[in-house]
This record gives C-alpha cells, structure tokens and sequence, in this order.
C-alpha cells in the first residue's frame, strides 16, 4: 500500500511498517523529520524529480478475534463493531475514535469490507497502526458469542432507547452501523440493548464517526 500523508506516514514509520520512501527533494519540517527518522531506522529513500513524497508500507496485519476479546475481558473495556460501514474515510475515523477512547480493538466484516485501503489510514491519522483489527464472517455469531462470556452488547439505531436510560457494565461491545442500512436486524436482535443517542434539534442523527465517539466515551468513562 502506497500512503501519501506524511501523518499516516509518520505514524507507520514509528510502527516499523514503511518499507520504502519516495520523494523528489521537496523539504518542510515534517518531511525532514520524517526523513531522519527513516535513515535511523535504515528504511531506504529513493529520490527522483517529480516523484510525489510518499511510502510504501506493508499490508495492514489483521488481529485474531479471540485476541481482542481476551484483550477486553482481561482489561474490562470495550470492543467496536462496524457494520455495513463501507467508506473507508468514515472506517478509519471511527478506528481513530476507537484507539484515542482506549478500545479493545475493532471488528469489521470479511465479506462487505476488503482490506484497508490509504483511505481509512489517513482519515484514522495512523490509529490504525495502534490498534488492532479483526474481520469476523458473521457479526451476529461473534456478538452472541460476547454475550455467553459476559459482554453488555449495545446496537446503535435511531429507534432504541436513550443511551443515558441503560445501564452500562464492562466488557462491553458496541455495533455501530453504516449511514444507509444501519445495523442488520439479526445483529440487533443479539444485542442485549438498542439504544440511540437522544439530540434535540431538527436534524435527527449524526456522523456515524460522531455517533461512534459518543458511545465510546460513555463505555471509557465505566472504565478510566
């Protein structure tokens, strides 16, 4: 995967996952430092006029399902399901929200999401090197699953309950759905809550990544 984002490249530098730059001469100080950085760490930069600065990174590493929950029951915090979410701009802030409120990990599907592309690494501002990620085949499966080991299972959809109306216990996992299908019914019927987040003015939801924040906050706030 090429990045050209000199923020997602700095963050996949300090990760060990650039494994080449490109530039043509152009300097500003966050190149330059990038460019220390990489001769420190011995990745090879390769100059040529007219090349747009930018760097070659490896696949992103998906993390085992069962790691992330072992990581959450251990640590009493939360999980991150994204379902039907699609645009990988809208994948990665929800990814950069989950990292910066200290969730477990996050869950996407294997068959309605390929693998991660600049994208979401850009819009995710390198978070996606900080957390891990895991891909399930079936979300409904993996919730019901949380639930026989002790998760509080949260669904967000328009039609729930006030999020402040529920009690809120750790581990939890929280899905999330995408703009257009929302959370599939057989993932909300797993769920042992659907709630919503209460608002009062005229337009009745918000971003999903907005909507994510919220719910990842509540959750962080039973913890730290």
């Amino acid at each position: 995967m090429r990045l050209t984002d000199v923020n997602s490249i700095k963050e996949a530098l300090l990760e060990g996952k650039v494994v080449r730059i490109y530039h043509s001469g152009e300097r500003n100080p966050k190149i330059s430092e990038i460019l220390e950085i990489a001769r420190k760490k011995g990745v090879p930069i390769y100059r040529k006029d007219g090349e747009r600065f930018s760097a070659e990174v490896s696949p992103i590493k998906y993390a085992d399902f069962e790691f992330i929950v072992k990581k959450a029951l251990t640590g009493g915090s939360f999980i991150l399901f994204l379902d039907n979410v699609v645009d990988q701009r809208n994948i990665g802030a929800c990814i950069r929200t989950a990292e910066f409120f200290g969730a477990a990990g996050v869950v996407l599907p294997k068959r309605r999401v390929g693998s991660i592309q600049e994208g979401a690494v850009k819009a995710s501002a390198g978070a996606v090197f900080h957390i891990p990620i895991a891909r399930v085949e079936n979300f409904a499966s993996a919730i019901k699953k949380l639930k026989k080991l002790g998760f509080t299972t949260l669904a967000a959809d328009l039609d729930g309950e006030d999020l402040e109306a529920v009690s809120l216990l750790l581990p939890a996992a929280v899905v999330i759905g995408g703009e257009d299908r929302g959370v599939s019914r057989p993932v909300k019927k797993q769920c042992d809550f659907v709630v919503k987040i209460p608002g009062v003015g005229k337009v009745n939801s918000l971003n999903l990544s907005v909507a994510a924040g919220i719910f990842l906050y509540t959750l962080s706030r039973q913890k730290y």
